[in-house]
């Protein structure tokens, strides 16, 4: 069985999410029209990525709304979105 944060598959491909990633994934797909429930194997997901890769910088500025105020999320925020 494959392990990651946000998934586990199983050695024929077969995929499910774990709860972390349908919080942190469905909100980032669902940018490109994706429903992350459609997506049951390996090979879709990494079509998904692929096709939701034009909104990950929105997707990213929309997530680090809840990063902690400090000089380095600072710094960060400024270096990715300006």
């Amino acid at each position: 069985m494959h392990k990651h944060t946000y998934y586990l598959a199983d050695m024929n491909g077969k995929l499910r999410f774990t709860d972390e990633g349908l919080r942190e994934l469905r909100p980032y797909f669902a940018m490109a029209g994706i429903d992350i429930h459609t997506i049951t194997t390996e090979t879709e997901y990494l079509k998904a990525r692929h096709r939701a890769s034009p909104y990950f910088l929105e997707w990213l500025k929309r997530r680090s709304e809840n990063w902690p105020e400090n000089d380095q999320f600072e710094l960060l925020k400024s270096t990715l979105f300006g």
